[in-house]
């Protein structure tokens, strides 16, 4: 594995507002170091953009309503409304969409689901859902109903994204519920649905199943919703989150928010973080979440190594583009960890076990140049490894 890098990254006093502001609440503290900030700040324009991209705009703009900082030109924060109202249209049709859904694709065929993230939590955990932005909606299904839901959806009207020439025939279906961990749907509104199948990569973190069975309801709009138990969804966001190396504002608002709901319980966390074996994660995360609570917060080398290494990659996730948080990817310990220190000798023997098998799985381009009965299905694999070579082969030609 690469070594990631050693630098501390520089923070800009834009960044430095938006790290602050990145809770539902500032104490008395956090309110007067972001007065001092915006006292500070340069470039609103530049603020402001930064806001949008790390999805955290709505929350900034209700904080600085509160804060009123007479540096912040009225026309900016104008333009902050403007875009705010826009993204709370978004946020109800996400909402919406999650209810149509349940209703008519879950409930119809008697589906068992747990969806996770976006709008649920938004509408669980937030004061104001409309302050969490909603990019998409994912929903964990069992994979033998996975063919049987996609069918319904396609019929409804819905639309393949990925694959995205998806075929509505029952062995292209069967298919992809079989080799795809994630498909990728437009709901008529045109919102993103992800059904999924598992949620880590090779299956060992986590049960779907099992996760499915501890599902609890909540109520989303007009809408009763199956969700993750408080202390299983703030485990899984520490994990997801730093998987991707905390790359999105709003994901320290997600662990702020969940701490503040009268549901959490720091020992039951725990408790699930160790039996995921996930507990290294998850108290650096909350060592991670208090640390940039501080409105002294520096990125110097004054916490443990774990904590340190997290913070300084995920604050130059937090402030690169998408090709540096690609960079960062392909460094990861394995494809479900980030960090060395994450997991253990057994999971890390596991990934090596286990992961080279994906290169195996085939994709539905594949299936499209062959299509196979489900019976024949075993014969993607060394197809998949032929037609590999045989491009490798054209091209050593050239």
């Amino acid at each position: 594995m690469t070594a990631f890098p050693s630098r501390s990254p520089a923070l800009s006093t834009e960044f430095r507002l938006l790290l602050l502001l990145a809770r539902l609440e500032l104490d008395d503290d956090q309110a007067r170091e972001a007065q001092s900030l915006c006292r500070a700040v340069e470039d609103w324009e530049g603020f402001r953009l930064i806001a949008t991209h790390r999805f955290i705009l709505p929350l900034a703009y209700r904080h600085l309503r509160h804060l009123q900082p007479p540096s912040l030109p009225a026309e900016q924060l104008a333009l902050m409304k403007q875009q705010v109202l826009s993204l709370y249209r978004h946020g109800l049709n996400v909402a919406t969409s999650l209810g149509e859904i349940h209703q008519q694709l879950l409930v119809p065929l008697d589906i068992p689901y747990v969806t996770f993230k976006g709008p649920s939590l938004a509408a669980r955990y937030y004061d104001e859902p409309a302050m969490r932005f909603c990019r998409d909606i994912d929903i964990l299904v069992p994979r033998e109903r996975m063919a049987a839901l996609l069918a319904h959806a396609l019929a409804e009207g819905y639309r393949p994204l990925n694959p995205q020439d998806l075929a509505d025939d029952p062995v292209s279906l069967m298919f992809v519920a079989r080799f795809y961990d994630v498909i990728s749907l437009f709901s008529p509104r045109g919102v993103i649905i992800e059904f999924h199948s598992q949620i880590d990569k090779i299956g060992t973190v986590y049960d779907s199943r099992a996760l499915i069975d501890r599902a609890e309801l909540i109520r989303v709009g007009n809408t009763d919703v199956a969700v993750l138990p408080t202390a299983e969804l703030f485990v899984y966001v520490c994990w997801h989150h730093t998987r991707h190396f905390w790359s999105r504002l709003h994901w320290l608002v997600d662990i702020d928010a969940i701490q503040r709901h009268p549901g959490f319980d720091r020992q039951a966390v725990l408790a699930c973080a160790a039996r995921h074996g996930l507990s290294a994660t998850v108290e650096s995360c909350l060592k991670m979440a208090e640390v940039l609570s501080s409105p002294e917060f520096e990125p110097q080398g004054y916490h443990d190594e774990r904590v340190d290494e997290l913070l300084k990659l995920s604050l130059e996730a937090m402030q690169g583009d998408r090709e540096f948080e690609r960079r960062l990817v392909s460094k990861r310990s394995t494809l479900d960890f980030a960090f060395h220190w994450q997991t253990d000798r057994g999971h890390r023997l596991r990934w090596k076990l286990l992961g080279w098998l994906r290169i195996f799985r085939p994709k539905y381009d594949l299936f499209q140049e062959w299509p196979l009965s489900p019976r024949w299905h075993w014969l993607y694999g060394p197809l998949r490894l032929w037609r590999a070579c045989r491009r490798r082969w054209h091209l050593s030609r050239y």
